[in-house]
């Protein structure tokens, strides 16, 4: 009787106990279920994006431009996989030959073994010739503000403004810059390279012999063109330019056993067109053969943190030390030395073998108006920029023999 009833009774409880198995199932299956689809759908997605991620391979180059407007094309190609002081290089998304030809000139194939960006080395000695303190001391910060001041309000001085008007801005700044140096005794030519729709693309060029037979020549180079924006390109690169002049200035009052050439240049933003010209001049001529240093000035206004990067190629880096040295003894700048070289007017000279440097603000802290309109006076350190003419004129008396014209 008792087995009877124990039977009923299981027999009325099974309906509810397969619901119960039933809810468990649906609990612990289906959340299981529900769970490993929401752990594999991450997966599945990135390995959708990954199959979507272009991938970049092969070499890599160095952008020969910084520009604004570069930088965003050329990242349509590549990706970055080093950014150091002046050196940004990439590796391309596509193959070579779908760049675009006018991006695919401006990369250079640099293996990052052949990146160099670190501080130049203490120098041994730093004793200052009294001599040199004397020379470097003449420097005006408010005349070089005026010399850059006076380039900047020409106008829009870009090369191609010679294609609109034989009184544009980058004429303008021919002229001034030619005054200039011929109100300081010096010999002026005007290197014309290339005839534009309205007018010449010149280099402005700045001579005084040493006056001795066989004499080497120490030459200083500065680009006087900018992008083109109106009444702007005050550190890039009336500062550079306005630096020639104030060298010119302060090296017009000794006599120099080493020929001194000032060029001016033009065409810089355009290919650094007017450097290689002049290269090419000086060597037709048989005077490149006697240039026995080149320094290039761009950008030297803009200063948040007192360094300067010394810039050269590898085979010259013991003379970027030197250089690193004079700026430890006779100024306040913090010297970094740069290699490999691009992008500005001292490539042609140490293309042609000539030891040159550029002479530039440090790059990691750079201009944020780089080739903007906003790139104006006021937003510079001229006591910096007096700085680096400081330095570039203490390398000159340390290669040349200068005696004070009046005691």
């Amino acid at each position: 009787m008792i087995q009877l009833w124990r039977r009923g009774l299981q027999a009325a409880a099974r309906p509810a106990l397969d619901r119960v198995r039933g809810f468990l199932y649906n609990l612990i299956v289906k959340k299981a279920l529900y769970l490993s689809t929401l752990l594999a759908l991450p997966l599945c997605c990135a390995a959708a994006l990954a199959a979507q991620q272009p991938v970049a391979d092969g070499p890599s180059y160095l952008l020969l431009s910084h520009d604004p407007a570069f930088l965003k094309e050329v990242s349509q190609f590549s990706v970055p996989v080093y950014t150091k002081g002046r050196a940004r290089l990439v590796k391309l998304t596509v193959p070579a030959a779908q760049v675009p030809p006018a991006i695919r000139a401006k990369l250079r194939a640099t293996a990052p073994g052949e990146i160099y960006s670190a501080p130049a080395p203490e120098p041994k000695d730093k004793a200052a010739d009294p001599e040199v303190l004397a020379l470097v001391s003449k420097v005006n910060s408010a005349r070089l503000m005026g010399y850059a001041e006076a380039i900047t309000m020409t106008g829009k001085r870009g090369a191609a403004q010679l294609d609109l008007s034989a009184a544009s801005g980058n004429r303008l700044a021919m002229d001034y810059i030619a005054g200039a140096f011929k109100d300081m005794g010096y010999a002026v030519e005007r290197q014309c390279y290339k005839d534009r729709k309205a007018d010449k693309e010149c280099n402005i060029v700045a001579r005084r012999k040493a006056g001795q037979p066989g004499a080497k020549t120490i030459l200083v180079i500065g680009h006087m063109d900018s992008v083109g924006h109106e009444n702007a390109g005050a550190d890039d690169n009336a500062s550079g330019s306005a630096g020639l002049l104030e060298m010119a200035k302060i090296l017009s009052g000794y006599r120099s056993d080493h020929d001194l050439v000032f060029v001016a240049a033009n065409g810089e933003e355009n290919g650094i067109t007017g450097g290689y010209a002049c290269v090419k001049r000086l060597k037709a001529s048989g005077e490149l053969s006697r240039v026995a240093w080149a320094i290039n000035m761009d950008m030297i206004a803009w200063n948040r943190d007192g360094i300067i990067e010394i810039e050269t190629n590898r085979e010259f880096s013991a003379h970027a030390d030197w250089v690193g040295a004079r700026a430890a003894v006779y100024t306040k700048l913090k010297p970094y030395i740069a290699m490999p070289a691009w992008g500005s007017d001292h490539v042609p000279f140490l293309e042609a073998g000539i030891p040159t440097y550029l002479s530039i603000e440090h790059w990691e802290d750079h201009n944020p108006c780089y080739h903007k309109a906003c790139d104006k006076l006021e937003t510079l350190s001229w006591d910096y920029a007096a700085d680096i003419v400081r330095l570039n004129l203490a390398v000159i008396a340390g290669k040349a023999g200068l005696v004070p014209l009046k005691p």
